[in-house]
């Protein structure tokens, strides 16, 4: 290896060093960051040889630049060596660069920027007059409630910055829901009671959130630790738009910790076909029960019938998992009743299938051989039998779980299924001992398959990244089924994971695969 101890350096600091010396003093914990840039054809090496002769390699085999960066061990003069393997290395055939020497004693972190004007200005004031703290918070807190919260300032036709707020917390506060699947940290401005967090978001952002302020600290393992904010999670008290999950449910007769906060900024979507219309002639609804010896449990199913409903004609059949939330959480009922109404689909039966305990869901859910085969076998043939209702094709739907389930089903049972509505499904999960590189389970399945005659509807929120990642897979999976030339209809909203938004795209779901135009598979 060829060495040279001659160099240009070009440092971008006031650190003063020549350019015919390959030093540098450092201390102790200092702070370097540069770079290398190579100005001839040889790659090059770049290492710092400290003053006990310790040496460090902060390069290597550099072609154009590469930057660096070190803490010094050591006190002292320290010298750069560049060097080639295959020829001298002259003073024209490089160029470093030392960017930062920032020492101990100025490594400061750098203050954290408040985004949100009116914060910014309170922090101002708090800063030049302490002992009115109190009343400048007052202040703000007034016009917070006034104006409603979470703040929203339009940032152009895109975006807005979108602040929550939370007042009196000790310890912490975290955000339930929202735009990130995280359950995000507030930040305390400082020394105050007074707790924020701000996101840039798109404009038709359509969340539901709820706040949760200090949070127990507990003995035990991290998962319970993370499921202890749903101890203290409420509802935004300065929000003026509650969401409630259930059918029924109001401020009169649901407690802060039983319902959400909305956020709809001013292109949100539009939630079509909930609201009941008196003028038309509504469906009705039957309750049956299946009662499974190979799985071991009972289960109720609601069995949607539209309206003048004959056992002699064929009917599309929609099965729906999580069965009672969709009837209790989304007014399906009310959505079909509308849809069908209004000539959007034709009539079309449904079965929701309940789930015997949130255990049999996580069970049965994420792609169980046992339990498809029974769904596709017995309930199935039972529901229809029992309703007297032919089917001219079947749907299967669901969310989370449920979608992840649907997917699994049409992979296994086509020729009964031919449609699979998937709202935000859990495609990031896999069975035990899966490989690495198949960890998109459901999507290695499709991909490694001869096509099979079905089509899809695929949504999932642009909020449902993060731990699950349920954004990042769908697309995966979207993207190889088309690949495959599997008919594919794919939406995005900016919302989140929850019946929130699966009440509004259910519908769009229903469009797709039984409205004019609908996806057409082929046998």
């Amino acid at each position: 290896m060829k060495k040279t101890t001659a160099c240009i350096l070009t440092f971008l600091t006031h650190t003063m060093l020549y350019a015919n010396n390959m030093t540098i003093e450092l201390k102790k914990d200092d702070f370097v960051q540069g770079k290398l840039t190579q100005l001839a054809e040889q790659p090059l090496s770049l290492s710092i040889i400290f003053q006990d002769r310790s040496t460090r390699l902060l390069a290597e085999n550099v072609f154009g630049e590469q930057g660096f960066m070190f803490k010094s061990e050591h006190n002292g003069t320290a010298t750069f060596s560049i060097s080639s393997y295959d020829q001298n290395v002259s003073d024209n055939d490089f160029k470093l660069e030392i960017e930062q020497h920032i020492p101990v004693s100025a490594q400061i972190a750098k203050p954290k920027t408040i985004e949100n004007q009116q914060l910014a200005e309170l922090s101002v004031k708090i800063a030049k007059n302490p002992e009115k703290q109190t009343a400048f918070i007052d202040n703000f807190w007034d016009k917070a409630k006034q104006a409603g919260t979470p703040l929203i300032e339009p940032l152009d036709e895109q975006q807005s910055r979108v602040t929550f707020l939370w007042r009196g917390a000790k310890q912490n506060v975290r955000i339930w829901g929202g735009v990130s699947t995280d359950h995000d940290f507030m930040e305390r401005l400082g020394e105050t009671d007074l707790w924020y967090k701000s996101y840039v978001v798109p404009n038709d952002t359509l969340i539901e959130y709820r706040l949760a302020p200090d949070i127990p600290t507990l003995p035990m393992d991290e998962y319970t630790q993370r499921r202890a904010l749903l101890s203290t999670a409420q509802a935004d008290p300065l929000n003026k738009t509650p969401y409630f999950e259930k059918i029924g449910q109001n401020l009169q007769n649901t407690d802060k910790f039983n319902y959400y906060s909305l956020v709809k900024l001013a292109k949100a979507p539009t939630l079509s076909y909930l609201l009941e219309d008196t003028n038309i002639t509504k469906g009705t609804m039957q309750e049956l029960v299946f009662d499974s010896t190979k799985l071991g449990n009972k289960r109720r199913l609601f069995a949607y019938l539209p309206a003048n409903f004959n056992t002699e004609n064929g009917y599309p059949i929609l099965y729906l998992f999580d069965g009672v939330e969709y009837t209790e959480r989304v007014p399906t009922k009310t959505i079909l009743d509308n849809m069908i109404a209004q000539k959007v689909i034709p009539p079309t039966v449904a079965i929701f299938i309940e789930n015997p305990s949130s255990e049999s869901r996580r069970m049965e859910l994420p792609a169980n051989p046992i339990f498809t085969q029974i769904l596709a076998e017995e309930i199935v043939p039972f529901a229809e039998k029992s309703i007297g209702v032919k089917a001219k094709e079947r749907i299967i739907s669901g969310s989370s779980y449920g979608g992840l389930s649907s997917a699994y089903t049409v992979l296994n049972y086509s020729h009964l299924f031919k449609k699979a509505l998937i709202l935000s499904g859990s495609f990031w999960w896999n069975p035990k001992n899966t490989p690495s590189e198949n960890s998109n389970y459901i999507a290695y399945e499709f991909a490694s398959k001869e096509k099979l005659p079905v089509c899809f509807f695929i949504s999932a929120g642009f909020y449902e990244g993060g731990r699950s990642n349920i954004l990042e897979t769908s697309r995966h999976l979207k993207d190889v089924l088309l690949a495959k030339g599997y008919p594919v209809t794919y939406m995005e909203q900016s919302t989140s994971h929850g019946y929130l938004a699966w009440q509004g795209l259910i519908s769009e779901g229903l469009k797709a695969l039984l409205g004019k135009g609908a996806c057409q598979h082929s046998d």
